[in-house]
């Protein structure tokens, strides 16, 4: 009986601490928005332009990592998983190298772009060096191959590539889809390589903007998009409206705003037709200098940053929270292709290749 109640004071000491923890701590669990955002989906037949784009049984797709290096474990269970989902993959030389040099990379690309038997690009990882690649990929090649690129984060470089040069592409899991990854989630992504695209009617977190947007869905990790800003492949260059989508990691808020400052004064979110914002995970919850307090008072989250220091002059709506980013439920997005984005009261709604 003593064990007992000791263990029950234990649990209730617990909850307490959970629940009345500091102002930082609660800020640190409110900015992942979109981890427990609740989304129902539905899928249509996609209808567009870029048909020939998707999947079939037994295609074959290249396993590449155009960014940092994986391991093997992450490598063998991409191949794994594609052979589920019954495609036949095809490892390029130079995805677990204990070292590579950039002509390395660049040699699996171009022989996923080339090689006319490969009809998708699956990334196993992401991590950093995505950008350099671009810079020496050859002008046209990825328009010629008409071949869809898979992954998220650092490829983001690679989302805006594919868009410039009027391929779509799907941002989605990479590795971890075969591994952590929830299984809607991975439901959602297996779909959308065969056409099947998702829409997604999700419900609002605190803030949001209300209205109806229509165009390009671009975008995807917020650092690593502020490096393709007034490069070759910039996808904001365009004379189509656009809705652009942001995520990231492990990032500062003062570091968050700083790159949300880089894409303001560039004209980004003001071009803007609709703006989608994802999760903020592994968020740092101490602030440091940029806590808020001489902005007019603490920021309690990433998305009261974003409403108080960036969407005053911007009349679009706003979606926050979308379950899209660095954590287990991560649903796929079809880049490159036209979207709907509706936002009220009651919630939000984002339709992808909305032209089909």
């Amino acid at each position: 009986m003593k064990k007992a109640l000791i263990m029950i004071l234990t649990l209730l000491g617990i909850a307490l601490l959970a629940g009345c923890g500091s102002e930082e701590q609660t800020e640190g669990k409110l900015v992942s928005e979109g981890v427990n955002t609740k989304c129902q989906v539905e899928y249509k037949d996609y209808k567009g332009q870029h048909g020939d784009i998707f999947l079939s049984k037994g295609d074959k797709v290249a396993v590449i990592s155009p960014s940092a290096l994986p391991d093997r474990e992450q490598t063998d269970r991409t191949i794994r998983g594609l052979k589920d989902w019954g495609y036949e993959p095809v490892e390029g030389e130079h995805v677990c190298d204990k070292t590579r040099t950039m002509e390395d990379i660049l040699s699996d690309l171009n022989w996923a772009l080339e090689d006319k038997e490969i009809k998708g690009i699956f990334c196993v990882r992401g991590g950093y060096g995505s950008s350099e690649v671009a810079d020496r990929i050859p002008a046209g090649l990825i328009r010629s191959s008409n071949k869809v690129i898979i992954g998220y984060s650092d490829i983001t470089v690679y989302h805006s590539m594919w868009t410039v040069n009027g391929v779509p592409s799907i941002h989605a899991c990479m590795s971890e889809t075969f591994n952590t990854l929830e299984n809607d989630c991975a439901v959602a992504e297996e779909n959308i390589l065969k056409g099947k695209i998702p829409s997604y009617k999700c419900e609002n977190g605190k803030y949001y903007r209300t209205g109806k947007a229509k165009g390009v869905l671009i975008g995807g990790n917020l650092s690593t998009f502020s490096s393709v800003l007034n490069t070759a492949y910039d996808c904001t260059k365009t004379e189509r409206p656009y809705i652009i989508f942001f995520e990231d990691v492990d990032e500062e808020m003062q570091q968050i705003h700083r790159y949300l400052t880089i894409l303001k004064h560039a004209g980004v979110l003001k071009n803007a037709s609709g703006i989608v914002f994802g999760e903020w995970t592994e968020f740092k919850a101490e602030k440091g200098d940029y806590s808020g307090n001489s902005r007019g008072g603490k920021f309690k989250s990433v998305a009261d940053m974003i409403q108080r220091q960036f969407l005053d002059d911007i009349d679009v709506p706003v979606a926050f929270g979308f379950p899209a980013g660095h954590s287990d439920r991560n649903y796929p997005l079809l880049m490159g292709e036209e979207a709907e984005l509706t936002v009220n009261n009651d919630g939000f709604e984002l339709e992808c290749g909305a032209d089909r």
